[in-house]
């Protein structure tokens, strides 16, 4: 097959579409070093020491390991409200990704739609529930910090 004849990889593992809102593509590093130029704004979720060096002008790095317990750089109460502060006013389209797009960046993006009033049937059906396990941690310290009881909680451990 020749290379013109080749689909395209996919963009994302995970997208929500926010009502009246961005659409939120999640995604691993390989998928996302491809498309990060596509997007308004880029939230990267990485190991610490992971360096990236992408030219974008509303890319945020987050260095936080993929942990549900107290570590090294373990998720934190100033680190879901540093993500749950980002700017993402105008944006049509956000990438959010990790290393795998398997459990952080699920995670941010789950909180981030329920931030900006996406249902959680959406939310459900914009997850590829074979290829996630959104960090638990992270969904616990961003349900507090929102408000949200454990609903997005009860959804992962429902469907993983």
């Amino acid at each position: 097959m020749s290379l013109s004849r080749m689909a395209s990889p996919p963009e994302a593992i995970h997208a929500i579409q926010v009502p009246k809102g961005p659409r939120l593509s999640v995604t691993d590093l390989p998928l996302a070093s491809l498309s990060y130029s596509k997007h308004d704004v880029v939230i990267s979720l990485l190991d610490p020491g992971t360096v990236l060096d992408w030219q974008h002008p509303r890319h945020q790095v987050f260095w936080v390991d993929d942990v549900e317990h107290a570590w090294r750089s373990f998720p934190s109460k100033a680190f879901l409200d540093a993500l749950l502060n980002v700017d993402l006013a105008g944006a049509a389209t956000v990438l959010i990704h990790c290393h795998g797009g398997f459990s952080r960046s699920p995670a941010a993006a789950m909180l981030w739609a329920r931030k900006l009033g996406t249902g959680l049937r959406a939310i459900e059906r914009g997850i590829d529930w074979d290829r996630a396990d959104p960090n638990r941690l992270i969904l616990a310290l961003g349900e507090d910090r929102l408000g949200l009881g454990r609903s997005l909680r009860d959804m992962a451990y429902r469907r993983t």
